[in-house]
């Protein structure tokens, strides 16, 4: 059944919706008959914002390659042959948030196995590798809950809890110092390596 649809703007309507009204009505109903309303076109086309898909980025594991342990500033020491002990398990430890141009990143101290840590470990982001870096100079004390940054090739250390080892006394005083490590005999070092 096809049906038509006027509009009933007359002020003779019947349609008990006044003169100006010009709701339409489908003939041959009567005005008591619900009317149907025609679809208002916009004055302007609207644009849609596109719908934008939501990326999923799911994790993924992978194994850390521990090489040798790199010594820096101690010259005739014999590099050790064997592989970098773990990093981890370890928890309270300070990483930067920023890499270094080389996409490396640098993890200072935190607690391994209950017992305060201040080694140094350098992660490559480029292979997925782990290395013990062993310095020389005055070490951070060993620490939990510190801060580090990189800014340019200089490791910054400083803050924390230096009293979380079970061997330190009530009377010993937190280590306040600022620390610095200039990164730079590092990437030396893999500049001769690499190239």
């Amino acid at each position: 059944m096809i049906m038509s649809i006027r509009s009933t703007g007359s002020a003779t309507s019947n349609s008990g919706h006044g003169p100006n009204s010009s709701r339409p009505q489908i003939r041959g109903t009567s005005p008591n008959t619900p009317q149907i309303q025609p679809q208002q076109q916009p004055s302007q086309p609207q644009s849609q914002p596109p719908t934008q898909q939501r990326l999923s980025y799911p994790w993924s594991t992978r194994r850390l390659q521990l090489l040798p342990p790199s010594i820096l500033n101690k010259p005739g020491v014999a590099p050790p042959t064997s592989p970098s002990p773990s990093p981890f398990p370890r928890y309270g430890h300070a990483l930067p948030a920023t890499a270094t141009t080389n996409g490396d990143l640098f993890l200072f101290g935190g607690l391994v196995r209950e017992a305060a840590r201040n080694d140094l470990y350098s992660f490559s982001t480029r292979d997925m590798t782990s290395t013990l870096l062993q310095t020389a100079g005055e070490l951070p004390s060993a620490r939990v809950g510190h801060a580090c940054a990189l800014v340019s090739n200089v490791l910054i250390v400083w803050g924390g809890d230096t009293k979380a080892d079970i061997k330190s006394k009530q009377t010993d005083k937190q280590d306040d110092a600022l620390y610095l490590l200039n990164l730079g005999a590092i990437f030396d070092l893999e500049r001769v390596c690499c190239s």
